[in-house]
């Protein structure tokens, strides 16, 4: 299985258990998002990609830290 095999279908497990979406529709729904970020990825200059990255990456990473604090 690979990487992003692995992953949609723990975001299925996830979100399946959560709401009234299918672990099948999910997993496909997490696949395509995959697809396309990548795509996107690949046809913005590298510093561009690069830098959503990075602001995704810390945006997220506090939105993990309210999410705690908050718990």
């Amino acid at each position: 299985m690979s990487k992003k095999e692995e992953q949609a279908y723990d975001y299925s497990k996830r979100v399946s258990r959560d709401n009234l979406m299918t672990k099948d529709l999910a997993e496909c729904s997490f696949m395509v998002g995959w697809d396309a970020c990548l795509k996107h990825l690949g046809e913005i200059p590298w510093d561009e990609a690069m830098n959503e990255i990075a602001n995704h990456l810390e945006t997220n990473r506090s939105e993990k830290l309210n999410d705690y604090q908050n718990e």
